[in-house]
């Protein structure tokens, strides 16, 4: 094999081996079967990992907020986190033996079907018909793109090389870093996500707060009772058996909450942005799979070459692939259990299935240089078969958010309570949400240090005195969140 030095550049043309036949008259061998089976059953042990997940975010939820642990600690998640992990071996055993279009058509429509049962049955998630029409659309989709997908090949790793350093792939992956970007740049700066990140905070403030406040009433209830005490004794040295010390109660903030109050369920649209934040997660996981895909795919390459003799070992590249695809399925499963903690299995797999699907399609093709041999009959099917897939997300996408029943019928408001009842549903909402346990206060000055505000609440940008606020402490009109309802 020539050196990878000599044969890397970026004036010659590729020179790529050609196909063993075209792509329209090849026929599935032996391997494309052992490929697909692989696909199939690494793809339905991931999605029970993942739903098993999914179960120890909701068994986690049932929890005090304060004894709530991340999920890295709960053994039900690191078992789920197993067969994950046993999954993602057997996709890539399977790039061994079937190409990354067929690997990916396959296991995503088997992860699609066994998702709707799992999810179903585990999780308990209700299955809508929009549910049932999106997972139709995407599998479709998927079913178009193995029908044309073309033949394995294995390249070496100076055409690898020239593969990364094409203008085009240069564009193309500069385009999917810049999306996948701006997405989490949205999540970071949503209304959930501050809401959340303040709720947090401010939970912990109020707790610090009622430990202070309840060691100083501690003290006061001390020399109130000395007090007493000693002014129950009368002039001769005697004491009045009417005086005694008025009971007390206090709660400790360590177990301090208040019995939650029965809330209607607001409507869905209450928060529009605390609802898509599990799709913008679960879109990019999708994307980030899709590039653990590519370099799976070429380590899988490097790995065969190696067994027939030809060591890349010794290649400093090679070690990129393996490398860049194991940061990228760190990234991808975080992401993923991010996505799942915050809405269902039902809906948020599906749209990373599909968006895993559909990149990891237009990434082989960008970077294998595939367009150039295509016919009328594949640039049809190909834009057919994504926007099936994307048709099928957006179905799936109209599934009610976690915490959130149907829109009732509306009624009546005066345009006086308008306001009002939009923060009571904002503040709800959170509380479903994010699942909060409300911690009384035991004065209004800790109510004033436990606010929290956010540009993105206020409805003015005017300063609110302290007379106002404490006439709003209810409807939250001046732009704070009120964490003591």
């Amino acid at each position: 094999m020539p050196s990878s030095k000599k044969e890397f550049g970026m004036t010659p043309p590729l020179e790529v081996p050609p196909l063993p036949m075209s792509p329209m008259q090849y026929m599935p061998s032996h391997r494309d079967v052992v490929g697909g089976v692989l696909a199939v059953a690494a793809s339905v042990v991931s999605n029970f990992g993942v739903n098993v997940q999914k179960y120890s975010h909701t068994q986690e939820q049932k929890r005090p907020v304060a004894d709530q642990r991340p999920y890295i600690l709960r053994p039900v998640w690191w078992v789920g986190l197993i067969m994950v992990i046993v999954g993602s071996i057997g996709d890539f055993a399977a790039f061994g033996f079937a190409t990354q279009a067929l690997v990916a058509a396959l296991g995503g429509g088997s992860t699609l079907i066994a998702n709707v049962i799992i999810a179903n049955q585990m999780n308990q998630e209700t299955l809508y018909r929009s549910d049932l029409l999106g997972v139709l659309l995407v599998i479709a989709g998927v079913v178009v793109i193995s029908a044309i997908s073309e033949p394995d090949v294995t390249y070496p790793l100076h055409i690898l090389e020239q593969f990364f350093a094409r203008p085009e792939f240069i564009v193309y992956i500069s385009c999917v870093v810049i999306c996948v970007i701006t997405i989490l740049a949205k999540i970071k700066g949503s209304l959930a996500h501050t809401l959340k990140s303040q709720i947090r905070w401010s939970h912990q403030r109020q707790k610090d707060i009622l430990k202070l406040r309840f060691q100083d009433l501690e003290r006061r209830m001390e020399a109130l009772e000395e007090k007493l005490l000693v002014g129950g004794l009368d002039h001769d040295g005697g004491s009045h058996p009417h005086v005694a010390v008025p009971p007390f109660r206090l709660n400790h903030p360590d177990g301090a909450s208040s019995s939650p109050r029965k809330q209607d369920a607001p409507a869905a649209d209450a928060n529009p942005s605390a609802a898509n934040v599990p799709f913008y997660y679960a879109t990019c996981s999708g994307i980030v799979g899709a590039i653990s895909v590519l370099l799976a795919k070429c380590s899988v390459m490097m790995i065969a070459l190696t067994i027939e003799g030809q060591n890349q070992f010794k290649y400093p590249v090679t070690y990129l692939f393996v490398g860049g695809m194991v940061a990228c399925i760190l990234v991808q499963t975080h992401l993923l259990n991010m996505a799942t903690s915050l809405g269902d299995t039902m809906t948020v797999f599906p749209v990373f299935q599909a968006f895993w699907i559909s990149f990891s399609v237009v990434g082989g093709i960008v970077f294998y240089d595939s367009e150039r041999e295509f016919t009328w009959d594949k640039w049809v099917l190909y834009p057919l078969a994504l926007a099936l897939i994307s048709l099928g997300v957006y179905c799936l996408m109209q599934h009610p958010s976690k915490g959130h029943a149907a829109p009732d019928k509306p009624t009546k408001r005066t345009n006086g309570d308008d306001d009002d009842d939009d923060n009571g549903d904002n503040r709800a909402s959170l509380l479903v949400q994010f699942e909060l346990e409300a911690v009384p206060l035991t004065s209004a000055d800790d109510v004033d240090a436990c606010l929290t505000t956010s540009p993105l609440l206020s409805s003015s940008s005017s300063p609110v005195s302290s007379s106002s606020k404490s006439k709003k402490k209810t409807n939250g009109t001046d732009g704070y969140v009120r964490l003591d309802i």
